[in-house]
């Protein structure tokens, strides 16, 4: 049993490593989702935009249409192949059979169309509306008839509006597709006009959930490796609460990673940070609380089972349209004893607790390193757990997606304690989650290249005791030190200054065997991720 176990479990990690280096590669030419990803979109298609948004607002007898998309590479407009590149949208609605039929498109659709905004001219795009598979179904089709001139790496939000008729709108399914020009007599004969949603010469792409639930108003983002959408977040405003512990809350002097992720998202989508606590659990962060959005529901020493009795009050007093979660680290340590599986399962619980308060919240859980006391192989567990919780949880509506905060993480540079994150190590896990929101739900900007952290502070406040031989040191804390080293030379002698303590995190230091009379002069560094700071201010004592 302990093998099979242990088999599966090293099955899951490779499974995600390499998930995650093919989501991060180049697609090859024609490679096929189902290679690429694990699963087929809709008809298999091997390309698909990158990312996009459906909106849909009701503005007296007309639908407004807006639909966002963006193509990464050139290399997957290419793969239209000379083809029209069609948003097909079929939208449901509400009553007696045939009222689809009064949705209609001023001025009359075509190449080139007016009614048409957000592509340039020479894509020359168009819209049609036409009656769908069903008689209460509409297929509005906005596509370019030459998708060759659009530019990868650009943000296209293609808009507009339809005399909506008699019939409500309750959902959509939007589609995107290349449809073959070929076989029309003229271009125009293949924009215009009632079009079946199926065909020989139109080939789905990427199908999002069949079920957008919009009630005339409303927002979804489909991604092209989902198989489902979910709303979109908003541009400003979107509230944000973490949950976790001493690693996300931070230590007197730190700035957290929630600092330098509040930094990258701020200026580019100005969400709201929201929780019950702004300041460190021993005292304010190196950039007082008072000067950003620190804001947040994470305590020292907390465990997931600690957490899930606090979800319930957080989310009313709280309301967060998105929860970033890391916890986990507690939970497995020899103190609280709870195994991975203990641990999944209180953490499926916050997962539980937050849909139920709000059934579109956004989770993002963070799989964590772990204590520096716990076995890797228990926190590669609680990963294989934390992405099964998260393919479970997951509903059209609230999407939960992993992070993961273990594949390039470095106890000696990213930790000062093997657990706790220097400056280094804050920039990483921030990168983490910031990384993922863009990505995946198309929020905020990438965090980019991960700078280099800056040197430690020097050691302050020094100070000597010398009695009986001995000479004991003792110096203030410096933030994210992973370790303090002493030099000494004794004066009296002659010679040169010599480290004479290192790797210990501890800020005091001891030693007897001074020759008795001798000066000795003193200097005390501090290192964090393996850089060192300067010298302290040398003192000086003569032994006694």
């Amino acid at each position: 049993m302990t093998v099979v176990v242990a088999v599966v479990v090293v099955l899951g990690i490779v499974t995600t490593l390499l998930v995650w280096t093919l989501r991060n590669r180049e697609p090859k030419p024609g490679e096929p989702a189902a290679e690429r990803y694990g699963f087929n979109t809709d008809g298999g298609a091997a390309w698909a935009p990158e990312s996009g948004r459906l909106v849909m607002t009701k503005r007296g007898a007309r639908e407004h249409i807006a639909i966002g998309f963006r193509f990464r590479t050139r290399a997957e407009l290419d793969r239209l192949d000379g083809r029209a590149l069609e948003l097909r949208l079929a939208v449901r609605t509400i009553g007696p059979c045939g009222a689809a039929t009064g949705w209609t498109v001023e001025p009359a659709g075509g190449v080139g169309s007016s009614s048409v905004r957000g592509l340039p001219k020479e894509a020359q795009p168009y819209v049609a509306v036409g009656e769908g598979r069903t008689c209460t179904e509409t297929l509005v089709r906005i596509g370019s008839s030459n998708p060759g001139k659009l530019h990868p790496g650009r943000d296209y939000t293609v808009t507009t509006d339809i005399p909506a008729g008699s019939g409500e709108p309750i959902g959509a399914t939007l589609t995107v597709a290349r449809r073959t020009l070929g076989e029309c007599g003229r271009k125009s004969d293949c924009v215009t006009g009632t079009v079946g949603s199926e065909g020989p010469d139109v080939e789905e792409l990427v199908s999002a959930d069949r079920g957008w639930q919009f009630n005339g108003n409303g927002c979804r983002r489909w991604f092209a490796d989902a198989t489902t959408s979910f709303p979109c977040l908003t541009d400003r405003g979107t509230r944000i609460m973490t949950l976790g512990d001493s690693i996300t809350a931070g230590a007197i002097g730190d700035h957290t990673w929630r600092y330098w992720a509040w930094q990258k998202l701020d200026p580019s989508s100005h969400p709201t940070w929201v929780g019950s606590n702004t300041e460190t659990w021993t005292g304010d962060y190196a950039v007082p609380h008072t000067e950003w959005a620190s804001k947040h529901d994470s305590q020292a020493g907390v465990t997931a089972e600690t957490v899930v009795g606090w979800v319930p009050r957080l989310m009313v007093t709280e309301r967060p349209d998105v929860v970033l979660v890391d916890l986990g680290t507690n939970d497995t340590h020899p103190l609280h004893g709870s195994s991975a599986a203990d641990a999944a399962a209180d953490l499926e619980r916050i997962v539980d607790e937050i849909q139920a308060a709000n059934p579109r919240a956004q989770i993002l859980l963070g799989q964590p390193d772990g204590h520096h006391d716990v076995a890797l192989s228990i926190m590669a567990q609680l990963s294989v757990r934390i992405a099964g919780i998260a393919a479970a949880r997951t509903t059209s509506d609230s999407l939960v997606s992993v992070v993961d905060l273990r594949t390039g993480w470095n106890r000696d540079i990213d930790t000062y304690d093997g657990t706790h994150p220097t400056q280094a190590g804050e920039y990483f896990l921030a990168s983490r989650f910031v990384n993922r929101l863009a990505g995946t739900y198309a929020f905020g900007r990438v965090f980019g290249s991960i700078p280099k952290p800056p040197v430690p502070a020097a050691p302050t406040d020094v100070k000597a005791l010398a009695q009986h031989g001995g000479l004991l040191l003792a110096w203030d804390r410096v933030p994210q030190s992973s370790e303090y080293r002493v030099y000494l030379r004794d004066s009296t002698a002659g010679g040169d200054f010599q480290r004479v303590s290192s790797g210990s995190r501890e800020m005091a230091w001891g030693r007897n065997g001074l020759a008795l009379g001798h000066q000795y002069d003193y200097y005390v560094t501090a290192v964090s991720a393996e850089r060192e700071s300067k010298p302290s201010t040398i003192g000086s004592v003569r032994a006694r």
